[in-house]
């Protein structure tokens, strides 16, 4: 089994981590793919997004190579980067079962993805909680695993607001990342 844990990571923060290490904890995959999208497709207008090769590093300081293998596949593949494109690509290469984690708000929103349907025949989704209502994926129809992690209320858009702010971000990201974060988005 492979696990994909794509997003924008912009940044990646703590939050990330934790979602992984539980999910990695729960599922005990053969491999765990961290995939920051190279551009993604619902994020096209955002003005404020790290170019790719600074994110995908930030990636591999804020996720232990023990566990985690930060992947640049998208950056191979047609853009934007759906998900559905690397969930094929990754079928091709490895012949083993992805499961996809994503976050609640994903859920939600998932049949807005590119080819949603296609995609939810070829992965099995794995979701974490993102808002404290357990209601939310009570009612959602689409078949899932729900992953009993913590709530976690931080946020890329959080972190990169307190850095335009001036204010701190120490032991929501990395510390290895702290000035290479503040400087791409002071």
């Amino acid at each position: 089994m492979i696990v994909l844990y794509g997003g924008s990571f912009n940044p990646p923060h703590i939050g990330h981590r934790i979602i992984a290490e539980y999910a990695y904890d729960y599922l005990k995959p053969n491999k765990f793919l961290i995939t920051p999208a190279v551009i993604p497709p619902h994020k096209l207008d955002e003005k404020n997004i790290a170019n790719f090769e600074l994110r995908k590093k930030w990636c591999e300081i804020a996720f232990p190579k023990e566990r985690f293998t930060v992947s640049d596949i998208e950056n191979d593949l047609p853009k934007p980067s759906y998900t559905y494109q690397t969930v094929l690509k990754l079928k091709e290469l490895y012949n083993d079962d992805i499961y996809l984690l994503i976050g609640e708000d994903s859920l939600i929103n998932f049949h807005t993805w590119y080819k949603w349907k296609q995609l939810i025949d070829e992965v099995t989704l794995v979701v974490y909680k993102r808002y404290s209502e357990k209601l939310k994926f009570e009612n959602y129809k689409l078949p899932h695993i729900f992953l009993n992690s913590p709530l976690i209320e931080i946020s890329s858009t959080d972190i990169r607001n307190r850095v335009k702010k001036g204010l701190s971000i120490y032991g929501m990201v990395s510390d290895k990342i702290v000035q290479e974060i503040k400087n791409t988005y002071r």
